[in-house]
């Protein structure tokens, strides 16, 4: 359009369109976790097709950013006093994996992480240095509040993780919640609970901008899980996400 103005983050959401991002993660204690292993996983998903990659913490991200040109969605996971964990809650959070290379960085948006004014604040601060924002959100209401905020995209991370969205379904993603966000001015991004290729079509055909693939990929440990609960008078016979 005429006289419309190109953000410098534009291009590396633009490349995220109608493709799949690998979160390349591991948890605590499990084998992968160490930025030489992580990377692999990047290059590896690279080589599979994947558009970019969802990756936690500044050596990650470095380590990523060294081995691929993609664009990266920078998280920080910050371990609370009660147990839990936000993602990306503070802006030296999110420079941290900016420093390190991400293109993107995705912060946590649900209900009571952050006043208006603070998410706010954060994404101003991160669009100065040309860095673009996801909001990982678990409800329509939150997505609603994170594009008052000045998003650039609104991801279905947190649906399912919440206490008010504790309920749905572990085994499917958050496709209600999709089905009441796609026509957000913003690219709606689905994340969470993908592993099957029916759930992919199924998100692209409800809307999705992209979608956000993790544990499907790159955990083996529930990916061997999944399969071996198949196996009779090892599991239930019915794996779930």
């Amino acid at each position: 359009m005429t006289g419309q103005v190109r953000t410098p983050w534009q291009d590396s959401i633009s490349s995220l369109r109608g493709g799949v991002v690998v979160s390349c993660q591991a948890a605590s204690g499990s084998p992968l976790d160490q930025p030489a292993f992580i990377a692999a996983l990047a290059q590896s998903a690279e080589r599979g097709g994947a558009v970019g990659f969802r990756v936690n913490g500044p050596a990650n991200t470095g380590a990523v950013r060294a081995v691929s040109d993609l664009p990266i969605i920078g998280i920080r996971k910050v371990l609370q006093p009660d147990g839990g964990i936000v993602i990306t809650p503070t802006l030296d959070d999110a420079l941290t994996v900016v420093d390190a290379g991400a293109s993107i960085v995705a912060l946590d948006a649900t209900k009571g992480r952050h006043a208006g004014l603070a998410l706010a604040g954060i994404v101003d601060a991160l669009h100065v240095r040309g860095i673009g924002v996801m909001a990982d959100i678990a409800t329509a209401a939150e997505a609603g509040d994170a594009l008052a905020a000045g998003v650039d995209l609104v991801a279905t991370t947190l649906a399912g993780y919440t206490p008010t969205t504790s309920h749905l379904d572990p085994g499917e993603p958050a496709f209600d919640l999709l089905r009441e966000i796609r026509d957000l001015p913003v690219p709606v991004v689905v994340e969470g609970r993908i592993w099957t290729f029916e759930h992919v079509a199924r998100c692209f055909d409800g809307g999705a901008y992209a979608v956000v693939i993790g544990s499907a990929i790159t955990a083996p440990e529930q990916i061997t899980r999944r399969f071996v609960a198949a196996v009779p008078g090892k599991g239930d016979g019915a794996p779930r996400g």
